[in-house]
């Protein structure tokens, strides 16, 4: 992968391009009108890893994806697009990215409507 741009379209075909049961939108796009849940999507540059790729295009850094569900209702739901997300993209290799062990934060209601419960999963990935 020679840019974050190129990155940036291998996770939007893979998301576009899925099942996941809720609508997706990348960073920077806030839905309106709000609907029930939804999932937001960015990725965030990190430092190179080791130079066993060796490649000089080669990226690291992390996705994160925002999941938003309806407050009040527990943290089944969360749970049930996690696994979806899980399924989609941990573990696998596309359009030369390797993904990694994601991890689940439950961040809470969301201060701007507190009608939406929020949860960010997360994990790193490497482009060579």
């Amino acid at each position: 992968m020679a840019t974050y741009k190129e990155l940036l379209a291998s996770f939007d075909l893979s998301l576009s391009s899925s099942n996941l049961s809720l609508p997706k939108y990348p960073a920077n796009f806030f839905p309106d009108p709000t609907p029930d849940e939804f999932l937001i999507y960015e990725i965030i540059p990190s430092k190179k890893g080791e130079k066993e790729y060796g490649d000089t295009n080669y990226k690291a850094g992390m996705f994160i994806a925002q999941i938003y569900v309806q407050a009040n209702q527990g943290p089944l739901r969360v749970y049930e697009v996690a696994d979806e997300l899980e399924e989609l993209i941990v573990r696998k290799v596309f359009s030369s990215t390797q993904t990694y062990d994601p991890v689940l934060f439950m961040v809470g209601v969301d201060r701007d409507d507190k009608s939406l419960f929020r949860a960010d999963f997360s994990l790193q990935f490497n482009s060579f």
